[in-house]
């Protein structure tokens, strides 16, 4: 997976006021639902992935006579 600039991405900029020490931070907020809209994305396909996989464990399960393969 490739590396990601999260400060880049949210359009991070920082302000240091010399005047009267009030420093800003500030950040793109359309910028920050979209990678949370990503992040609900790929944690939904995960999700979908790992119920089909526990399907078909239990599928194999049933399908499979195990009696004598551990004695």
């Amino acid at each position: 997976m490739a590396e990601r600039n999260f400060k880049q991405e949210l359009y991070y900029s920082y302000y240091e006021d010399m005047e009267d020490g009030r420093d800003t931070e500030s950040i793109d907020y359309e910028s920050l639902i979209t990678i949370i809209q990503e992040l609900h994305q790929r944690i939904e396909k995960l999700e979908k992935w790992q119920n089909r996989a526990q399907s078909s464990a239990k599928s194999v399960r049933e399908h499979i006579d195990f009696n004598g393969c551990y004695d």
